[in-house]
Formats: structure tokens, C-alpha cells, sequence
């Protein structure tokens, strides 16, 4: 289905978190949809995540999604 090719092609390349919706996130493996619209929010509110380290800063993004 097209879901899965989608998903597959999320979890092969990657997405930029500072650009990519929350539906796009939750594609990622690992991310669940509360978590993605968590990063997306945080984007909003503070500007575009200058390190992988920043991501660290989202509420409920744990050990486990970094």
C-alpha cells in the first residue's frame, strides 16, 4: 500500500524535523503521533532545532525516540 511504501521511504532517507509535519513524523520509526506533534509544537514555539542534542528538550521524546 502506498502507507507502507511512505514509511519505508521515511525510514530509508530520513526526514528534516525542521521542516516535516507531524503526520510525516509519525512516520518515523519510533515516533508516535502525540511525540510528533510534541517536536512540531516545540519547533513553533522556539525556532528551527540547531542540534540533535536540542531534541533532547521535547516533552516526551525519551532515550528510546533519540
Amino acid at each position: 500500500s502506498l502507507d507502507a511504501v511512505v514509511e519505508d521511504c521515511v525510514n530509508g532517507v530520513g526526514v528534516d524535523v525542521n521542516t516535516a509535519s507531524a503526520p510525516l513524523l509519525s512516520r518515523v520509526s519510533g515516533i508516535s503521533s502525540g511525540l510528533a506533534e510534541n517536536i512540531v509544537a516545540h519547533r513553533d514555539s522556539n525556532g528551527p532545532f540547531r542540534s540533535r542534542k536540542a531534541l533532547k528538550d521535547v516533552a516526551r521524546l525519551g532515550p528510546k525516540a533519540y
